[in-house]
């Protein structure tokens, strides 16, 4: 680390930091004073010389620097420890407990970027996202030791953007073990989790919340889940009293993990499996003028870059105008949007024009974001990527 270096930003760059938001982006850089090598923390002062905050530098990444501090501080294993401590404290106080799962670190979010932590009960599973935390794996997985005493901690970084940094994709187990630890409870559900090859860290956490609002609009209703991965949300209308769920997967290896979750609660009777592509499945069905009374979206994020937006804009209006033909006047469409580069009114206005074109009126009953442990900071729109809406269908004529 070599926090002597110093990084003078442009004016709007420094502006911008001095809000609260954390990037330093490649062509934002006037100068550099000193020396360092990629991963290392620097400081960043704007035109006047003046300290702005410290962060870690990588200049093969676009995002150059990550602040980490906003104080002329000392970063060490202290700092880091103080920091996780203080977002687990935020997340007990908030009614989790120690024997919950939950995420602990949520990078740019607790304002440790490039660091995520996330809890199924006593095993950790960890992503490094940024060369600079990556580089100090070994020293972060010793103070989650010392602050959790975990069964076992996994490190899930086999995501494409570590190749933004330099880093190639990487998953491991760091410690312990993971035997009896596939089995996660929530809400009175059980779930089997695939710790090391399911998506993201296993789990969707950051829906948890968002599941636990459907009871009054699938209770005695015939569902439809689309896009349902492992079955968390047909599980959770099962478990609400919905009167058949309809799951529809793509994937072979996660459609077996959906089944043994169907299994694991006892509602085989309750819940039919469907593999198929959702897009050209629900054209069929609605050639076939199925209804139902809920249908439930929650397709993967068609937007990986702010460039692929209009594309995706059409993915989001295509899936929602099919459910939207799908349900019964009075019928509710409860669909997620996870894609960061498309805001709260963008998708309100792609779900308005789904409703014209499907002929019809939509009320929103709720606009929702991510469960509270994956917290939004004001100053990084970036943190506000989830986007989840209830509405109910109205006829026109009414």
């Amino acid at each position: 680390m070599n926090p002597n270096t110093r990084v003078k930003v442009t004016e709007r760059c420094a502006k911008r930091l001095s809000t609260g938001h954390l990037w330093v982006f490649d062509n934002e850089i006037k100068g550099i004073e000193g020396s360092y090598e990629n991963g290392d923390i620097v400081c960043v002062i704007d035109g006047r010389r003046r300290f702005i905050g410290k962060g870690f530098i990588n200049d093969h990444s676009t995002i150059t620097i990550r602040l980490i501090t906003f104080s002329d501080e000392e970063v060490n294993r202290n700092f880091f420890k103080r920091k996780i401590e203080n977002a687990l404290s935020h997340h007990l106080a908030l009614a989790w407990s120690l024997d919950d799962s939950f995420r602990v670190v949520s990078s740019e979010g607790d304002f440790l970027p490039g660091l995520i932590v996330d809890k199924y009960g006593d095993i950790l599973s960890l992503q490094f996202t940024t060369l600079g935390m990556d580089r100090l794996k070994d020293q972060i997985v010793d103070i989650l030791k010392e602050i959790f005493s975990p069964q076992a901690i996994i490190e899930r970084s086999d995501i494409e953007v570590r190749t933004k940094e330099g880093l190639k994709p990487r998953k491991d187990l760091l410690y312990g073990s993971i035997e009896g630890g596939g089995i996660l409870k929530q809400d009175g559900i059980s779930f089997n989790i695939d710790l090391l090859e399911g998506h993201k860290t296993g789990f969707y956490l950051d829906q948890r919340e968002n599941r636990q609002v459907i009871k009054p609009f699938v209770a005695g209703k015939k569902v439809l889940d689309c896009f349902s991965y492992t079955g968390a949300f047909a599980l959770y209308a099962a478990h609400y009293n919905a009167e058949k769920v309809v799951a529809v997967e793509d994937s072979g290896k996660v459609i077996s993990l959906l089944k043994e979750n169907i299994k694991l609660n006892n509602f085989e009777n309750k819940i039919e499996v469907i593999k198929a592509d959702a897009f050209k499945w629900l054209r069929e069905i609605y050639k076939k003028g199925e209804s139902f009374g809920c249908v439930m979206l929650d397709p993967p994020s068609f937007v990986k870059s702010k460039g692929a937006r209009e594309g995706a804009q059409r993915g989001y209006k295509d899936i929602n105008l099919l459910g939207l033909k799908l349900l019964y006047d009075g019928g509710y469409l409860i669909t997620s949007s996870c894609s960061q580069n498309i805001s709260v009114s963008e998708f309100m206005n792609i779900l308005k024009d789904a409703s014209v074109d499907a002929g019809c009126l939509l009320q929103i009953i709720e606009i929702r974001s991510q469960s509270r442990d994956h917290p939004i900071v004001v100053s990084m729109p970036e943190t506000h990527y989830l986007k989840f809406i209830v509405a109910k269908k109205i006829s026109r004529c009414k």
